[in-house]
């Protein structure tokens, strides 16, 4: 029986040591819908627990609850808090989260089924990892809809937002495939494991992807350690790469056994005449069953033998050697390190002393939290500081927190500090308007006294424990001042982490407290910077984000949707207007809320057909007026999609309005179009002239990818005006996988100005006719490889997408070390200092690296090779670079480690790393590379006069030559060297390829090679023609299948092991799969 549920109470107690905690038998449940059956004894900790008891028979509880309910009550009392972390503990994962969406119907089965899966994928995890790592503890969130059960907990608010595994409807992109959201650089982690219903309780599904515990296991990967697919998944990575006079299969390791066939014809695979590749059904087919290989589980994890990762590609066990040749993600994004290499080097790894016994018990633990409706408190800054307009701006921006940001259904508390505390309103359960507006009303009034922040923490905790409600909370903490009073945040500290209270953070000014950032991220919190500047929408941002934030992994229909968020002045003779653009996804409870200074008056007008224009004289009752210069314009019932317009005019001299439109989904249980925000840098950064780091934005429909859309992030500066930067999804720069709906942007040098906070908006439009949204597909995840697809990448269908427009706050950002005198700086840093280096001078950022190079097409009769590949950027993925070098050798370490700058260009060389030369280029100029994001193609004139490698690769079939490109920008610094590519001379090919389109060629070269070449291909052809006659003559005798003519190429004999027939591997899988997995 598994260990259920309240097994996982014990974890971490107070009051019972942790060996004590660790001798305990275990106790569980026999079915997690009926009553609790104890079959425990609490030995040692008895004493504790029964403690606990007694003190709750005095207080005449357990007549209320029973004396079940009241030992679980003992149990959820001594607790330890989760941070919402997880934590590795003596080898063991602890505090692992799985999110079920509220949409997903309750099912008892699918629990039974998802601890099943993961019993079975902590015991894989402990075999991969070589008996270093399990799950000892997971939490699993049961949606607030789903019926509350005696042995539910209640969950803290920061288990909800953190979790490492999600169940919920299918992706369109990826259907019932689990998968993890990757979006960082090798070995940095991913967002979260999306698994499906329809995964865990159907068994055709499962078999899909082989047993679920080696499929958990690769996803896992991906999520933790940020490794990557070792298969063909991208456009850019071949099914097939030459090396040594064949045709390799990508595969890792080199050991997988398998036949070469047409994926529809089970024959040996022809090749294309134009490229010289093998064709476009042509397949690797593995042996399902008793296959030699042992690894990757990165690769063909369904495989039987499959049980490892791939490890040292030089010193390790042949049979588990990684193949960094094999053109894949991994290899491409990971630098051809092998996944061990990766992990090792994580802090999992580097924690573990020792490994474990080989028999020790994995077997995790489970246990069972319920949601409930968030609660908050406003814990706001009233000291001296927040004297005048101040506290006006911070009331405006909490009136609208309250109108507008809150979902219906939770609770809200207010608590003011200057030297001392106090609170405003204890928690309000807000289900109307009127809870709103009087919360409003118990909003500051005056400012005065010191800072103590801590002060301001401790009230709010003791409003959110005041009431006898389930431990946890969040706290919004907005504050302009450095603390001088006591207690101090570091004082809080411990209570916060002990009841599991999130902390978000505002910083009002650049004076706002350093340290409330570190608290911050210690409890699971965010923080955002104000810069008090007159167009900033930040604190309105901000505020609206810790609620959004909420809502970015599993989204509820309660919570409001940030359309637009603007500032402006307008006077008598210039008004204020604008549009914004409504889409289909949203529509309930749309409303416009202004901020302003002096009284305005506002027109809204729907889109066609009706153009409706609402007004305060025709419609009275949609304007609400606040005590705080706000007001709130609600559009009845479902706000019709397309272009809106707004108008505000004033009979004041001037006036300053704040402007923050939001909208409810517009059908319960629809998809909606959202984007989620986030900088992994959040927290303190010290300047260095090369210092650069990513900014990313997620734009989905439910979790389908939105491609095509135009995201622009806009950084508040301390020194300077905003700078605006475009996130691109085109697997440049930071954004590591294309069109996954993950756009992506660097921080460089030029675009920081001063010491100090840095805030950062992003905003997200589409683009008329190029944005879509992907409504089906199987390739473009991170995810483990399909039994029926052996790696290669399926179309993906879309969608167009209807206008639409989002706001979000990423967060903010503090620098330090910033020179403090330099030059004229325009938009290039021209005087940069680092606390710890000499001072430097120009631009030192170099391009980015290229990651996608591959051959499309490589003719050794012609000596010409096709390269293709996307252009990066003077600065990262920004502008145009100056030139490239086309690198080329026979030592596939050279590209790596040599410096390009020593390479040669002339034959006689002894080098053995050679840059081409502008003359050796047919097509496309290496000093005129293309703007950031245009795909590039050059064709290469690769002739045995010029290069001896080419004349090697002619004379011995086993040399390979392989290619890489860098590209470097105007001050001479050279990105690093991209993915390589490989070149070999494939014997068994016989048939004439087409040669690739040229660019001018010299004369002499004309008459030498190719006038030749070319009488030499035209006979080729006839003789060619003669043989297609023949053949369709000779085929109904004799079976092609039993001799390959010279006109294809039976691959099963290409330098890998093979025997016995291959079937369709769908027809073998129930036969090699054991008895446990179904």
């Amino acid at each position: 029986m598994v260990n259920s549920v309240v097994n996982n109470s014990f974890t971490g107690q107070a009051g019972v040591s942790g060996d004590t905690l660790h001798m305990l038998p275990l106790c569980g449940l026999d079915d997690i819908t009926t009553e609790l059956s104890w079959v425990c004894d609490f030995g040692e900790g008895r004493e504790n627990l029964f403690h606990q008891f007694h003190w709750l028979r005095k207080m005449k509880l357990i007549s209320i609850l029973g004396p079940r309910a009241a030992v679980v009550t003992v149990l959820v009392m001594v607790v330890q808090m989760s941070s919402g972390k997880v934590r590795l503990v003596d080898n063991g994962y602890e505090g692992v989260i799985i999110a079920i969406n509220p949409d997903i119907p309750e099912n008892k089965y699918m629990l039974q089924r998802l601890e099943t899966f993961l019993t079975a994928t902590s015991a894989a995890l402990f075999q991969a990892t070589r008996n270093q790592l399990f799950f000892r503890e997971f939490h699993i969130v049961i949606p607030e809809e789903w019926e509350p059960r005696q042995v539910y907990e209640n969950a803290l608010d920061v288990e909800l937002d953190r979790a490492q595994f999600i169940i919920d409807r299918s992706n369109p992109a990826y259907g019932h495939a689990p998968y993890v959201k990757q979006y960082a650089q090798c070995g940095s982690p991913g967002l979260y494991i999306h698994l499906t219903p329809g995964y865990l309780m159907d068994d055709a599904v499962v078999r899909k992807w082989g047993k679920p515990e080696k499929t958990l296991v690769h996803e896992w990967a991906h999520l933790r350690w940020g490794i990557f697919d070792e298969y063909p998944i991208d456009a850019q990575d071949d099914a097939f790469y030459r090396y040594a006079g064949v045709w390799q299969p990508t595969r890792c390791s080199m050991e997988v056994e398998g036949s070469i066939l047409n994926e529809f014809t089970n024959r040996p695979c022809y090749f294309d005449f134009i490229t010289g590749k093998p064709e476009k059904n042509c397949r690797f087919l593995p042996r399902m069953a008793a296959n030699k290989a042992a690894s990757s589980i990165m690769f063909m994890q369904y495989l039987e033998s499959i049980t490892e990762f791939c490890d040292d590609p030089s010193t390790a066990p042949k049979h588990v050697r990684h193949n960094y040749l094999a053109p894949n993600r991994q290899n491409r994004l990971c630098h051809y390190k092998s996944a061990w290499q990766v992990m090792r080097k994580h802090k999992d790894f580097l924690k573990i002393k020792k490994p474990l016994p080989g028999d020790t018990d994995t077997t995790p633990r489970f246990r069972y939290i319920q949601a409930h409706p968030r609660k908050r408190v406003l814990v706001l800054d009233t000291s001296g500081s927040m004297t005048g307009a101040s506290l006006n701006v911070l009331k405006q921006a909490a009136s609208n927190y309250i109108l507008s940001c809150i979902e219906t259904g939770s609770k809200l508390g207010i608590v003011q500090f200057n030297t001392n505390a106090s609170a405003l309103s204890q928690l309000v359960e807000v289900n109307n308007e009127k809870d709103r507006f009087s919360l409003i009303d118990a909003l500051p009034r005056q400012a005065m006294g010191k800072t103590s922040i801590g002060s301001g923490l401790a009230k709010a905790v003791e409003v959110l424990t005041k009431t006898g409600d389930a431990p946890g909370g969040s706290i919004v903490l907005i504050t302009d001042g450095k603390e001088n009073e006591g207690p101090y945040l570091k004082d809080l500290r411990p209570a916060l982490m002990k009841q599991g209270i999130v902390v978000h953070a505002l910083a009002y000014g650049q004076k706002a407290e350093q340290t409330i950032a570190e608290l911050s991220h210690e409890t699971g919190g965010k923080t955002f910077f104000y810069s008090r500047r007159a167009n900033s929408t930040a604190l309105i941002d901000g505020l609206a984000a810790t609620v959004a934030t909420e809502n970015s992994v599993i989204s509820r229909p309660g919570v409001p949707h940030s359309i637009l968020t603007d500032a402006g002045t307008l006077t008598k003779s210039v008004p204020l207007h604008g549009k914004f653009y409504m889409d289909s996804t949203l529509g309930q409870e749309t409303s416009l809320t202004f901020s302003f200074s002096s009284h305005i008056e506002v027109k809204v007008q729907a889109p066609a057909p009706s153009l409706e224009v609402y007004s305060e004289e025709q419609h009275k009752s949609m304007f609400r007026y606040t005590a705080s210069n706000m007001l709130k314009v609600v559009i009845p019932g479902i706000a019709a999609p397309g272009q809106w317009t707004y108008h505000v005019t004033t009979n004041s001299t001037k006036t300053h309005v704040t402007l923050n439109i939001q909208s409810k989904p517009s059908k319960k249980g629809r998809d909606v179009l959202q984007v989620n925000s986030w900088i992994p840098e959040q927290g303190e950064i010290w300047f260095n002239p090369k210092q650069k780091f990513g900014i990313y934005a997620e734009v989905v429909v439910g979790k389908a990818p939105v491609l095509g859309a135009k995201v622009t992030a806009s950084i508040e500066r301390p020194q300077s005006v905003p700078v605006d930067l475009l996130l691109h999804d085109n697997g440049v720069g930071f954004d590591i996988i294309k069109g996954d709906g993950v756009y992506a942007a660097s921080i460089i040098a030029k675009d920081l100005m001063g010491n100090g906070r840095y805030n950062i908006k992003v905003h997200a439009t589409a683009v008329d006719g190029r944005t879509e949204v992907i409504t089906a597909s199987t390739g473009r995840a991170s995810r483990a490889l399909d039994v029926e697809e052996s790696g290669q990448l399926r179309s993906v269908q879309t969608r167009p997408l209807e206008k639409f427009q989002r706001v979000a706050s990423a967060g903010e950002f503090r620098l330090r070390g910033f020179p403090p005198a330099t030059a004229s700086r325009g938009s290039q840093v021209t005087a940069a200092r680092n606390v710890s280096s000499p001072d430097v001078t120009g631009d030192e950022m170099p391009p980015s690296r290229i990651t996608d190079l591959h051959v499309t097409s490589f003719d050794l009769d012609n000596f010409t090779a096709a390269l293709v590949w996307t252009a990066v950027g003077d600065d990262m993925e920004r502008g145009t670079a100056s030139h490239y070098k086309i690198l080329i050798s026979t030592d596939f370490t050279k590209l790596l480690t040599e410096d390009s700058d020593s390479a040669a260009e002339t034959k006689g060389s002894d080098r053995a790393l050679y840059v081409l030369p502008q003359k050796q280029v047919l097509e496309g100029a290496l000093t005129s590379p293309r703007e950031a994001g245009q795909v590039e193609t050059f064709v290469l004139w690769l002739s045995p006069k010029v290069i001896s490698l080419t004349a090697e690769l002619l004379d011995n079939s086993n040399v390979t030559i392989f290619l890489g490109v860098q590209a470097v920008d105007s001050a001479g610094n050279a990105g690093p060297v991209s993915n390589i590519v490989s070149l070999s001379r494939a014997e068994e090919v016989a048939v004439p390829r087409a040669p690739v389109r040229s660019a001018t060629i010299p004369l002499e070269t004309y008459l030498m090679v190719v006038m030749p070449a070319a009488f030499i291909l035209l006979l080729l052809l006839l003789v060619f023609i003669a043989l297609l006659v023949h053949r369709a003559r000779k085929i109904k005798s004799k079976n092609i299948d039993q001799k390959s003519d010279w006109l294809s190429v039976n691959m099963a004999h290409m330098n890998y092991m093979f025997e016995g027939e291959y079937r369709k591997r769908s027809a073998e899988d129930l036969d090699t799969w054991s008895k446990s997995s179904k």
